[in-house]
């Protein structure tokens, strides 16, 4: 292995240590529930799902969980912001 990937390998890992570097302003997920898979998206801050749930409430277990998986990361405040 030459060492310019080497060095790129080492600041990689420092990177991944500070999340504070990255902010994700859109994303998009497959996400494999109990019943189905379920298209998932965070656009302009808030987020959608094409479940059932979401469909009448604007939220759903699908959203809350991928926003506490990607809580540092986030930019701002995407809806839904309050989840236990």
């Amino acid at each position: 292995m030459d060492s310019s990937i080497i060095g790129k390998i080492e600041k990689a890992r420092q990177y991944a240590e500070e999340k504070d570097r990255v902010n994700i302003t859109s994303f998009t997920a497959k996400f494999q529930g109990n019943h189905n898979q379920y298209d998932v998206r965070l656009e302009e801050g808030a987020w959608r799902c094409d479940c059932h749930f979401f469909a009448t409430r604007d939220v759903c277990s699908h959203t809350m969980a991928l926003q506490r998986i990607l809580d540092e990361m986030l930019t701002g405040d995407p809806e839904p912001v309050s989840i236990s």
